[in-house]
């Protein structure tokens, strides 16, 4: 039997189903990634999720050539363009060979069952469009002509109605609404000042887009102008309908394919939609797209007969391009079958896809999101495309609020809502580093600030919230968790009299409370970061590397290891240059921050002075306003080979957040090569 797979690439986020070992060879796992529609974030980002979307295609399939149907909003209904040679050169870097069907996104809703071929197709997520065959001949398009031409009724279209309404509102142009509330709430500023931030970016499509629940929720609540938006985008659905069935000489008996961000996520629209559709237009079926994927992979298998891959048959052939890609002479990327942590857990949690760094040897520049708590993911995840980061390093803390991991355990339609919400974003690890910290402790006032409590409930909480963090790196396809454990007694680094403890004690302690974590880690295939730290068991390199021997030889055995941080180190005296060389694959990302350090003999003067230890008091800085040699330091990290993220760590007193995530991402860049070096040339 064919061994199928499907990719459903949305302008917020990319679903696919992708084969693995030990099911049919026609079903699969379903993954979600970021965004490859270069309209929403830009050709790089794009195609550099593509790549990581095939390769793991490439490597579930372990050399084997496989059937695949990529329906994208990319590719226009009457020529594909440049897309079949884009993908043809993406699938050949990710080792991924066969064949695939190549279409508009909303083709396969059109060819799948139960309308086969027959209907309208309504495409209602971060932009808008209609596909319709029927009783004349070819294809009928309406709208699908990016933001710019069309989208009416999409979440582009209601989010900037949106907020033209809360903009308006707070001019006194406009009636008061809800939305204002609900804009500033969600993203800790005021519209005005929201609208200003998202025109900056360069890409706003998609920030532009996620703020159409706001409109949708205070429509639910009874807004008044929230519900003639609602209303008029309601309108421009229909009167799309409407059109491409008049176009396609629709009669009789037909239905509608309607599905997209906006219906999945307010079924009260779809409903009235619904409604509409059947009492003006006389729609026998309003067919509802929840998982766009499935139709895709619903509309492939209806094309595969007798082994053989074929377009669909009728108008929707016409718009559906058969691609055959080569197989590559080598492989770039892993081809071994999907490890065990590749299939589907048994509560419903997906796992971790492999890092997809896998086939891009540059180093890439993160933020860690951990200086926006209290401002609300949203902001940060703003914060962080402002300043042009390519990864993200996003904290479970409680005492960050970025997040709610507790109802994130248990509330799927919370799960929903924040993979919606980073589907934008590259997340390259999840952290936490104040509830975690209690599993090993100190366990006395020095945690009670983050849980005031007996020993046992401090490391149920710390315990509890580490295994979440790592379900919550599975559920997003996240490859780290980068979690601190804290260390039972940090005065074993000093040798008493006659005493046998000493460091080895808390190694073992730490692979002793930590077996938890590592067995789920493993389950999942998610790998565990440790930050060397004075407050960690791991807080030097040769403390480090005790822990990353213990670790591999403990059961079960999960994959560890080390985030490292210079400027943490050479507060603590060590060499910065030198610490990070000689880690090898064991060093799985970085942080980059600068350091000062105080030599005057009286207290220092000024903000964010602190001690690392009985050595003198020392402060971090914005890249550049500190005394690490950070071109040596990034040299080092090129040196060895790093291909990770190396992220920017704001804890900088003296100058505001925005100033110093843009002076030191500003820097790596200029320190970074951005593409190959041609190295000596004379």
């Amino acid at each position: 039997m064919t061994v199928t797979w499907a990719v459903d690439a949305g302008g917020s986020t990319t679903s696919a189903i992708i084969p693995s070992p030990g099911r049919e060879p026609g079903s699969g796992v379903t993954r979600t990634y970021g965004p490859v529609n270069p309209a929403s974030v830009g050709a790089d980002t794009a195609d550099r999720t593509l790549r990581a979307l095939l390769g793991d295609v490439a490597a579930a399939l372990d050399g084997r050539p496989g059937t695949g149907w990529i329906a994208t909003a990319t590719v226009d209904l009457a020529d594909p363009g440049g897309e079949p040679d884009r993908l043809r050169g993406l699938a050949r870097d990710a080792g991924l060979s066969g064949r695939l069907i190549l279409s508009n996104d909303a083709l396969p809703w059109l060819v799948a069952p139960p309308l086969e071929g027959r209907g309208v197709a309504l495409v209602c997520g971060t932009g808008s469009g209609f596909v319709a065959a029927g009783d004349r001949a070819g294809l009928v398009r309406v709208g699908g002509c990016e933001y710019l031409g069309s989208d009416e009724g999409s979440a582009f279209d209601l989010g900037l109605a949106g907020l033209r309404a809360a903009v308006r509102a707070e001019d006194g142009r406009g009636p008061a609404t809800a939305i204002a509330a609900r804009l500033t709430a969600g993203h800790g500023t005021s519209p005005a000042e929201l609208a200003r931030r998202l025109a900056a970016a360069a890409f706003p499509k998609a920030a532009v887009a996620a703020l159409a629940p706001a409109v949708c929720d205070a429509w639910l609540d009874g807004d008044g102008p929230a519900a003639a938006l609602v209303s008029a985008a309601l309108d421009e659905l229909v009167l799309g309908v409407r059109a491409a069935r008049d176009r396609a000489g629709l009669t009789a008996d037909w239905s509608v394919a309607a599905g997209g961000g906006v219906l999945r996520g307010c079924p009260p629209m779809l409903a009235e939609l619904d409604r509409r559709l059947r009492s003006e237009l006389k729609a026998a079926e309003v067919v509802p797209v929840t998982e766009p994927v499935t139709f895709v992979h619903a509309a492939l298998r209806h094309c595969v007969r007798d082994g053989e891959t074929r377009p669909p048959d009728g108008p929707a052939g016409g718009s559906a391009w058969l691609v055959d890609l080569e197989a590559p002479p080598h492989r770039t990327r892993r081809t071994s079958a999907m490890p065990r942590q590749d299939r589907e857990s048994p509560d419903g949690i997906r796992s971790a896809r492999t890092a997809i760094e896998d086939g891009d040897r540059r180093v890439a520049v993160g933020l860690c999101l951990a200086a926006w708590g209290g401002s609300g993911l949203t902001a940060a995840l703003e914060h962080a495309a402002l300043a042009g980061a390519d990864a993200v390093d996003l904290p479970t803390d409680t005492t960050s609020g970025l997040l709610d991991l507790a109802r994130w355990s248990e509330d799927e339609t919370y799960r929903t809502e924040l993979r919606m919400a980073l589907a934008n974003v590259r997340v390259g690890c999840v952290s936490n580093s104040r509830d975690t910290q209690l599993l090993l402790g100190p366990h006395g006032p020095h945690t009670d600030p983050v849980l005031d409590g007996p020993v046992r409930a401090k490391r149920e909480h710390a315990l509890r919230h580490a295994l979440d963090t790592v379900r919550l790196a599975a559920d997003l396809g996240v490859p780290y968790a980068r979690l601190m454990f804290g260390v039972p007694d940090v005065a074993r680094w000093l040798s008493w009299w006659h005493s046998p403890v000493s460091w080895a004690d808390n190694v073992t302690a730490w692979c002793e409370q930590a077996r938890p974590v590592l067995a789920l880690a493993a389950e999942y295939g998610v790998t565990l970061l440790v930050e060397p730290h004075p407050k960690q068991v791991a807080y030097d390199r040769q403390s480090a590397r005790r822990l990353l021997d213990a670790a591999a030889l403990a059961e079960p055995r999960a994959t560890v290891r080390i985030c490292l941080d210079p400027a943490n180190l050479a507060a603590t005296g060590h060499d910065p240059v030198d610490a990070v060389r000689g880690w090898g694959t064991d060093l799985g990302a970085a942080h980059a921050k600068d350091l000062q350090v105080w030599r005057g003999a009286d207290a220092p003067r000024g903000a964010g002075w602190s001690r690392y230890g009985p050595g003198p008091p020392i402060r971090f800085r914005a890249l550049g306003a500190g005394g690490l040699a950070w071109p040596s330091i990034v040299s080092a990290l090129l040196d060895e080979d790093f291909h990770g993220v190396l992220y920017v760590e704001h804890e900088d007193a003296l100058l505001p957040r925005e100033q110093s995530v843009r002076v030191s991402v500003r820097l790596l860049r200029d320190l970074l090569p951005q593409d190959r070096p041609q190295g000596r040339t004379w």
